[in-house]
């Protein structure tokens, strides 16, 4: 990626850069791949913290680890290879017991491209104990709450899903938290798609990250498509002592 001018806010509350599209984030259409959409999300976040001086390092010394659990995506328009964009973060009031984040991705010139929410949870990263957002030490006080057509929530499942595959978890799926990486997540749904939803017009995505998985483990892909709502809905699963439990959810509107 091709990175120009970056800068925190003087509040430290948002993270603000540009960045140039090259070839290899984008897909046959020339657009850029969802899968780097959701990495600029996460690594905006962490360079948020890294700029208030509080890394990914600094943080684990300290007892906290910072795992993303539900995020909703709204697409005007995906930017296209050699596209000039600028990508914003900021920090919102927090949803209960998690950390809410709102994202803007522009042209250079002002036209919105994508807009986005996250919840994220705060973990011991030893115990993966979950962490009250009014006992983490660097909890960013803030109030923003912006709005978002479908809010990073609960998706409702279908109770009929088809098996549509599986795969297995490899060494270059897996991020320095020790497990598969967030951003991953969305090309396990797009990848086991049939043929002609793949190179469909997305108008919104929603992910619900629900258990880690692993190198080495399996994950078994299902879908159902929705023509009441024009949605499919993609459910990763692994194997947790022989019961099948969701690893993700994920569902597409169209």
């Amino acid at each position: 990626m091709a990175s120009y001018n970056h800068g925190l806010s003087k509040d430290g509350l948002c993270y603000v850069g540009e960045e140039k599209l090259l070839f290899g984030q984008c897909g046959p259409d020339k657009c850029v791949h969802l899968t780097e959409v959701m990495e600029y999300c996460a690594d905006y976040v962490m360079e948020l913290y890294t700029q208030r001086g509080q890394n990914r390092d600094f943080l684990s010394e300290k007892g906290y680890a910072q795992m993303v659990s539900r995020a909703s995506f709204h697409i005007n328009r995906l930017p296209k290879e050699n596209e000039e964009i600028v990508i914003t973060v900021r920090e919102e009031k927090p949803d209960r017991i998690q950390l809410m984040r709102s994202y803007d991705f522009k042209t250079k010139a002002g036209e919105q491209l994508i807009t986005a929410k996250s919840l994220w949870v705060i973990v011991n990263p030893q115990t993966r104990d979950v962490v009250m957002p009014d006992k983490f030490e660097f909890l960013a006080k803030s109030e923003l709450q912006t709005e978002l057509e479908k809010k990073p929530g609960k998706i409702r499942i279908p109770e009929q899903l088809e098996a549509l595959g599986e795969q297995k978890i490899l060494y270059s799926h897996i991020d320095g938290n020790g497990h598969l990486t967030n951003a991953k997540y969305i090309n396990f749904a797009l990848d086991f798609l049939p043929e002609n939803f793949q190179s469909k017009q997305l108008k919104d995505f929603r992910l619900n990250f629900c258990k880690e998985i692993r190198k080495g483990e399996i994950m078994k892909i299902f879908g159902a498509f929705d023509a009441e709502q024009n949605r499919f809905v993609v459910v990763g699963k692994k194997d947790e002592d022989g019961n099948l439990i969701s690893s993700f959810e994920c569902e597409l509107f169209y």
